[in-house]
């Protein structure tokens, strides 16, 4: 079975990576998705090198578990808080076989 990585930039407007980071954990909607089924990692980080981005690691236990998460309705509030501090984001996404 093969896990799921993604790896998201979010290109914040110009010093709002923090807030972005604030807003998604203090709303509770990383812990939602922390709590999802299948969900290993949901991590945000904030760049050292580039202060306006932020990057999100997520690791699914398989791609059903990430088409699920896909679907969860907090994925439409996550949304509602990108558009207000990310101006736009880059989604990388890998299928591993776990060894």
């Amino acid at each position: 079975m093969e896990k799921m990585i993604l790896h998201v930039t979010y290109h914040c407007k110009p010093g709002k990576a923090e807030a972005l980071v604030a807003a998604l954990k203090d709303s509770g909607l990383q812990a939602k998705v922390r709590s999802e089924d299948g969900c290993e990692q949901y991590d945000y980080h904030i760049s050292c090198e580039q202060p306006d981005a932020v990057v999100l690691l997520e690791c699914w236990r398989d791609a059903d578990a990430l088409a699920c998460h896909a679907s969860q309705p907090h994925m439409q509030e996550i949304q509602k808080v990108k558009a207000i501090y990310a101006d736009s984001v880059d989604l990388k996404k890998f299928s591993v076989t776990p060894v």
